[in-house]
């Protein structure tokens, strides 16, 4: 009996650290006067990416508001950790970015997130409109339970909650509401009275801070499978 504990809590290790629940957000800031030279060089590099059969997909935004509007983040998402190990041609990639992208812009962050909750297709990614909804949270465990009830609360077609793990601030959720127009982005125009309200039923003040930025899809500065 104690073997087969052992086995079944092994088991459980592997698959939790092989799930496929990590994503990479890059943010970059195109140097002054410079946007539509690095726009040119970046898909420049994800004709690299398709050239070597790069299985992985990108996703790419503008953003529209805050103070980030005019800095562009792209996202691998649906990822292993272990993934990351063994990236497609470093080397060469690395090299490549050099020539096309780094020129032209600013790298601004790198980060790793963990998907917490989604609505179980990757299509809302692609949609017009992201609502990126940053939280600071006290209590980061109670703040992904109160966001995991944003679900049946909200009008969006799609909602994704990621956890910070690496290469920003660690007590941070990051949601993103997919829309495909302003007239539905309104319908939820009421989110941080609606976190708010679910903050006040917890027996913590799990919720610090509430950031909303705007992110617009660029089709062609994505390659998707």
């Amino acid at each position: 009996m104690k073997s087969l504990l052992i086995a079944a809590l092994l088991f459980s290790s592997l698959a939790s650290a092989q799930e496929k629940n990590v994503a990479q957000f890059v943010i970059w800031e195109p140097k002054e006067g410079q946007a539509l030279t690095f726009e040119t060089g970046y898909r420049q590099h994800l004709q690299w990416h398709a050239a070597n059969d790069d299985p992985w997909d990108w996703y790419g935004w503008y953003f529209t508001s805050g103070p980030r509007s005019g800095q562009f983040m792209d996202a691998t998402v649906d990822h292993a950790w272990q993934d990351f190990d063994t990236p497609l041609k470093p080397a060469e990639d690395g090299a490549d970015n050099k020539l096309h992208v780094y020129p032209f812009a600013d790298l601004r962050a790198v980060m790793k997130l963990e998907k917490v909750a989604s609505c179980g297709s990757n299509a809302g990614l692609q949609s017009r409109l992201l609502r990126m909804i940053t939280l600071s949270a006290t209590d980061i465990n109670a703040a992904i339970a109160i966001t995991r009830k944003l679900k049946d609360q909200l009008h969006t077609s799609c909602l994704y909650i990621y956890k910070v793990v690496d290469g920003g601030d660690i007590n941070q959720l990051i949601l993103l509401l997919a829309y495909n127009a302003y007239n539905e982005f309104g319908r939820d125009a009421a989110l941080p009275e609606i976190l708010e309200r679910l903050d006040k039923q917890t027996s913590v003040a799990a919720i610090q801070h509430i950031t909303s930025e705007t992110l617009v899809f660029k089709k062609d500065m994505s390659r998707l499978h």
